[in-house]
């Protein structure tokens, strides 16, 4: 998954309808469409994006279900993108998976379900930032000896 592309995707899909619910129609296919394609299989009618979160959750492929997570991070800073039906899923796929992003940010792991949609709401600001691998602290100081 290209996720940038998919993201462009997203926001084209946003843009395009003629309603509220249009667009909501719109954008929620278009991460349907993105998950399954990173998970290996083809739109059918049967697929929700409720379900199609589930079967990115249990995709033995980490890359997978990372850029699901990340897409889907995305998509929650759009109000009524992601239905409610699905929250918990979502909220089980990026605390499986962006597991130390979360503790960099202080996810309230325990918390209510109301609690952690509010962290992963503004959560897609920082995403990017936060996957980033941790760089020391400390001044890199050409011939010091710390030991």
């Amino acid at each position: 998954m290209d996720l940038s592309r998919e993201l462009e995707d997203l926001s084209n899909a946003l843009a395009a309808g003629k309603s509220t619910r249009d667009r909501l129609r719109k954008g929620r296919l278009s991460v349907t469409k993105a998950c399954l394609t990173a998970v290996g299989m083809e739109l059918a009618p049967k697929h929700t994006l409720p379900s199609v979160v589930r079967m990115a959750a249990a995709s033995s492929n980490r890359a997978v279900r990372r850029e699901c997570a990340v897409l889907l991070l995305h998509a929650l800073a759009v109000p009524n993108l992601v239905p409610v039906e699905a929250h918990r899923d979502v909220c089980a796929l990026v605390e499986d998976t962006l597991r130390s992003a979360l503790l960099r940010c202080l996810y309230p792991f325990d918390g209510s379900t109301e609690a952690k949609l509010g962290v992963l709401e503004r959560l897609h600001t920082r995403i990017a930032e936060l996957m980033e691998p941790l760089q020391p602290t400390f001044p890199d100081w050409q011939g010091l000896y710390a030991g």
